[in-house]
């Protein structure tokens, strides 16, 4: 009877730690079965890579990145323009306060009083003016004759009025700039600052050409439409003579070249927006360069045909004329 009673305790104790792990099984993590493990496996994203996976995904190509750039412009072009009738009866003009060949003080020569004696050219109407011009410089616009002009006031930046032979041309513009042509509508001179030379670098009877326009800045219809026209004395180009332009930029694949063989306005149109060198050089009959150094002339311009225009800029050949 002992005997069995310890059988009994013996193997209670035997399976004991079986029954405590079964009754225990609620609290225990339990194994899983294979669609489970599966399920439970993190996914691995661009922004946060698995071991042994590309960091990054490469994107495929917007049709921004793929579109082919935009044309470019097509190259400027130029326009022949007929030359403006002269108007009737035809401007009179006379330049006075320096007589023909006058010698001036060095001292003095910049204040010197010039005079325009007008006439049969009503300055303001439809833009009218009259340009006056020193040894190819830059044109003043004057529109009151008599307002007072000094030889001072047609210096170009940055230049002396230095001793030796000048010349001053003045003549009718229109409105757009565009110079009248006719005989009597202009008044030419030379004259020496300091003592008269021996030698003088223009005798006044050959040709000579005068740069007009283009000048300084060229906004609106005036970028547009840019005009090239000048002036002449002693000759009409109606004897063989030539003036060669050059319009030239680095926004410009190569320059913009031509002759003239009429005296009559060229339009350069197309120009992209940008800083400009323009030229002009008279031709002899033989297609040479002129000699003389005033027979060529380089002027630096803007052309902007986006920027509004200033009333005050003058009127662009694109516009119509007043009749």
């Amino acid at each position: 009877m002992r005997r069995s009673s310890l059988s009994v305790v013996l193997f209670a104790l035997a399976i004991g730690p079986a029954v405590s792990i079964v009754a225990c099984g609620d609290d225990t993590p339990q194994p899983k079965s294979p669609s489970d493990l599966a399920s439970a496996t993190p996914t691995t994203t661009s922004s946060d890579p698995g071991p042994g996976m590309a960091t990054s995904v490469p994107e495929p190509p917007t049709a921004a990145s793929s579109a082919p750039p935009p044309p470019k412009p097509p190259p400027p072009t130029i326009e022949d323009v007929t030359a403006a009738a002269d108007p009737k009866p035809l401007p009179s003009i006379k330049l006075t306060g320096i007589a023909n060949e006058a010698s001036l003080d060095p001292a003095k020569a910049k204040d010197t009083e010039l005079k325009l004696d007008l006439k049969n050219w009503e300055l303001g109407k439809d833009g009218q003016h009259v340009h006056v011009i020193l040894d190819g410089m830059p044109y003043k616009k004057v529109m009151d004759a008599k307002a007072p002009l000094k030889l001072g006031d047609l210096l170009a930046a940055g230049t002396e009025l230095t001793e030796g032979q000048h010349y001053l041309v003045a003549f009718a513009s229109r409105g757009t700039h565009e110079s009248v042509k006719g005989k009597g509508s202009s008044s030419f001179l030379t004259f020496w600052v300091g003592k008269k030379g021996k030698t003088p670098t223009y005798d006044g009877k050959k040709p000579l050409l005068v740069y007009s326009r283009p000048k300084g800045d060229n906004f609106g219809g005036m970028g547009k439409a840019l005009m090239i026209d000048f002036y002449l004395h002693e000759t009409t180009l109606e004897k063989g003579e030539k003036v060669r332009f050059t319009v030239s930029s680095d926004k410009l694949d190569a320059p913009v070249t031509g002759e003239f063989t009429k005296w009559a306005p060229k339009l350069v149109k197309g120009l992209p927006a940008g800083n400009y060198e323009v030229k002009l050089e008279l031709l002899d009959k033989e297609g040479k360069v002129s000699d003389l150094a005033w027979n060529t002339t380089t002027r630096k311009i803007v052309v902007d045909a986006d920027k509004p225009m200033d009333p005050a800029m003058g009127m662009s050949m694109d516009m119509p004329m007043p009749k």
